[in-house]
């Protein structure tokens, strides 16, 4: 017990002595999310795509932009965007050329069933979820030229608001 007890001490003199981490359970710090340029990386994307559509979405200032990856859905490349909100929600849009029913199937490896589709300003958006636990629903929609799928633990107000910000912009003009 005492050697438990010297390296518990020593590790949290180290530990503590760094200065690097904290522990309040009851603020949050929306500055210590690592911000990336989703912008730039979809301009990049829309550029390596060879004529496939990309949209770069124009979402509050507020929104900051934490991850920018390639990923695959449907094994298809998908350009891939997160973003935490003000109201510590998390948003990430999927950009992929596969049809919507592909996607939606492909989207992870969870079955999701389409539980309604709701019209945001004429757009048909299909809410698609699962009774897994810890499995998050994946909005869909169909923009012709490309589909768009959004997942994450923002509130039903902010994925609204980022189909919204998805339909007002076009493709990235490449030349």
């Amino acid at each position: 017990m005492l050697s438990l007890g010297v390296i518990v001490v020593g590790m949290l003199a180290v530990v503590g002595g760094t200065g690097l981490c904290t522990i309040n359970p009851e603020t949050s710090d929306l500055s210590a999310v690592r911000e990336v340029d989703g912008e730039a990386f979809l301009d990049l994307e829309a550029r390596a795509a060879q004529g496939a559509a990309i949209r770069i979405p124009d979402v509050p200032e507020d929104w900051v932009a934490n991850s920018a990856r390639r990923a695959s859905v449907a094994q298809s490349p998908s350009s891939v965007v997160g973003w935490v909100t003000p109201q510590e929600g998390y948003l990430s849009s999927w950009q992929t050329q596969v049809s919507l029913d592909d996607a939606l199937a492909g989207f992870d490896e969870h079955f999701r069933e389409e539980i309604e589709t709701i019209n945001i300003d004429g757009q048909d958006v299909i809410v698609a979820s699962t009774e897994e636990r810890n499995v998050r629903d994946v909005w869909a929609f169909d923009m012709e030229d490309e589909r768009v799928l959004l997942s994450g633990t923002a509130s039903e107000e902010e994925f609204t608001e980022l189909v919204r910000a998805f339909l007002a912009v076009d493709p990235v003009e490449i030349g």
